[in-house]
Order: structure tokens, then sequence, then C-alpha cells
């Protein structure tokens, strides 16, 4: 494309943000969920991760499709489906109809979001796709912290019920502005499902890309769904602080997000970005999980590991649309991508529950470490890949 179309990039942009806030919206509302139906600590950990479950399981076969048969009609679909789920869950009376809510949701987020780079590369000019596909690495972050802000005061007026209404209502709204903005895609000969996934799973950047986001987003989801919880139980916080802090600790991500794009549009290797990151992650894993600084120190860990881990999904996304195997290929590979990243993310949550509750928190360190050595583990790989691309 020549000319940027904004507005269209500015529609995608507000469905992920509303996919962001369907993870957001749950960690301020697990405390009242599990005094509703007297839920362990286990079980509102398969709350806040169901959505993941689909995620887990089908990303590659979402991606794929969108590849075949167009990334708007996917989108679209998958804003729907999110506000399907929202509305039943809603309604909910029972742990199990809560939970099949949050399945619907999941399998709208990974439709969404698997489409949406593909989108943003779409309509986009070369000169502005590193720009807007910063916005978009934002979308987790800033509809996380922004659900959890607008829970965080909703909560207090309302029940958990009325939030997930509001945004089954915003993904109605989303739904048709996709649809409506976003030009379709110029047919491109039809390749078949096995074959776009075949050649996905076999391309070496788009498998270390899985590896990176999946390090990354295993942290990123232990962070976001216990730290209300930890502030709550072991500090004797209330909701609203426990609330209001956790939404700074995403907020935060955001601007890590633009540097990244920043440090991107300025020639920076994004397996460079990526390393640094790591380990400034894990340097503030530990100071966040072990028990030996004062609370704000741990918790000025915690803000740290948030602004710089927000390098990562930038060089990620980025990294999609630049290394796919070819741009009929950019939604499988995305597909890829979300789909281990969500597989980590339902599991990484529960694991450290396990943990905390049989041990103690500073007992998932170790766990945490090891996620963060995947990353870079990846991005060393991802180094090699670099340098045999660099003209001689």
């Amino acid at each position: 494309m020549s000319r940027t179309q904004w507005t269209a990039v500015w529609a995608v942009i507000a469905g992920g943000l509303v996919a962001g806030a369907a993870i957001g919206k749950v960690p301020p509302a697990l405390p009242a969920l599990r005094a509703e139906f007297g839920l362990s600590l286990v079980e509102a950990g398969y709350i806040a991760t169901m959505l993941n479950v689909i995620g887990g399981l089908a990303g590659l076969f979402a991606g794929a499709l969108a590849d075949r048969f167009g990334h708007r009609r996917i989108s679209a679909a998958g804003l729907f489906l999110m506000a399907a789920g929202g509305l039943l869950g809603s309604q909910a009376s029972s742990y199990g109809v809560l939970l099949a809510g949050r399945f619907f949701e999941g399998s709208g987020f990974i439709m969404t979001t698997v489409a949406g780079v593909a989108l943003v590369a779409q309509v986009t000019s070369p000169v502005d796709r590193p720009k807007a596909m910063a916005l978009w690495s934002c979308y987790m972050p800033a509809g996380g912290s922004l659900a959890m802000l607008v829970a965080s005061v909703a909560l207090t007026q309302f029940d958990w019920r009325a939030l997930w209404v509001a945004l089954a209502v915003a993904a109605a709204a989303c739904t048709l502005l996709v649809a409506r903005t976003v030009p379709p895609r110029p047919h491109v000969g039809g390749t078949r499902l096995s074959r776009l996934g075949v050649e996905s799973l076999t391309h070496p950047a788009s498998l270390m890309l899985c590896l990176v986001f999946a390090g990354y987003v295993a942290q990123w989801a232990v962070f976001i769904t216990w730290l209300p919880t930890f502030i709550v139980s072991e500090r004797a916080g209330g909701a609203l602080p426990a609330a209001l802090l956790t939404a700074l600790w995403v907020g935060v991500n955001v601007p890590g997000v633009l540097l990244g794009g920043w440090l991107m549009a300025r020639g920076a290797r994004r397996s460079r970005i990526i390393l640094l990151a790591s380990a400034l992650q894990a340097l503030a894993s530990t100071g966040a999980f072990l028990d030996v600084l004062p609370d704000a120190a741990r918790y000025a860990s915690c803000l740290t590991f948030s602004f710089f881990g927000g390098l990562i999904p930038t060089a990620v996304f980025s990294g999609v649309a630049a290394l796919a195997r070819s741009p009929q290929h950019i939604g499988t590979t995305n597909g890829m991508v979300m789909q281990t990243s969500q597989l980590v993310q339902f599991l990484s949550p529960v694991a450290v529950a396990w943990i905390a509750t049989h041990l103690a928190w500073r007992a998932a360190l170790p766990l945490m470490l090891a996620f963060a050595a995947c990353a870079a583990a990846g991005a060393c790989a991802m180094a090699r890949i670099e340098r045999s691309r660099m003209p001689a």
C-alpha cells in the first residue's frame, strides 16, 4: 500500500483493546467471584485462564483460517463471540456456566488477536508499519489496565455482572466497527490450511518467535492474575487498592511497548531487545518474589518487570510480519505465537497457585526464572537467523 488507512488501523486496535480488557477484567473481580461461588485459589485460577484454553488448543488453526478465508472476517467473528461469551457469563448462576462463558470469550479472543497483525500490515504503508505495529502491541496492557481501572471503580458500586455486560456491549460495537472500516483483503490464490500450517511449523524463525513470546507471557500471566489476590490476602490490602496497583502495573507496560517500537524503528535488532528485556525481567522477578525487600521496593520490582517486559511484544509482533515465511503466512505464524502463549498463560498461573498453596510465593521464583530463560534462548537463536540474513 502507498498510503496508510488510519481509520482501519484504529478499528483493529479498538478490537484488540476489547480483547485485552477481557483478560484484565477478571483479576479485580476474583475476590468477589471466590466469595459468591465459594471457589478455591486454584478454581479461581481456572476462571482467569479459561479464556486461554481455546487459544492453547486452536491458535494455529485460527490463524490458518484467517489466512485462508480473510482476516477481517475472522476478526469480526471473534469480536462477536467475545460479546456472546460475556453476556453468557453475566447471567451465570453456577461455576460451570461462568467457565462456559469464559470459553466462548477465549474463542473470540484468539480469533481477534491472530488476525490483528495481518490486518495492521494489510492497511499500512511500509513507512508507517513500525509505528502501527507498536500501537497494536499495546492492546493487551492498555486494554487490561483500562479494564482494571474501570473495574476498580465499578466494583465499588455494582457487582461483577455489570462489568461483564459492559464489555460485551463494547465487543459488539467493535464487531460493527471492524466490519465497516477495514477493507477486504485483495484476493490471493487460496492455499490449503494444511500447507499453511506445515510450512509455518517448519519455519525456524516462526518457531523462535513462539518460544520468546511463550516465555514472556508465562511470566506476565502470573503477575496479572495473582498480584491483586496477593495484595489482598498476603498484605491485608483492600480490593480497590489492589485493583489500582495492578492497573498501574499493567499500564506501565504501555510505554515499554512504545519504547520497543521506537528502538525497532531506529534499527535495533529484535534479538538484542529481547535479551535485554529478559535479563531485566529475571532481576525484577527476583526482587518481587523473594521476601527480603520492603513492600514498596517489591512493588517497584513489579513495575520494573512490566516496563521492560513491554519491549518484547513489539519485537515479536513486528517479527511476525517481517519473519513469516510469506505475507500469506502472517496469520498462521501469529496463530502459532498466540497458541503457544495462550497455552502457557493457562498453565503458569495455575502452577504458581499450586506452589504458593503448598509452599510459598517465593518458591515460585525458579519457575519464573525458567520462563525468562526460555525467552532469552529464543532470542539467541533469532540472533543467528538475523546474522544469516544480513548482507555480506
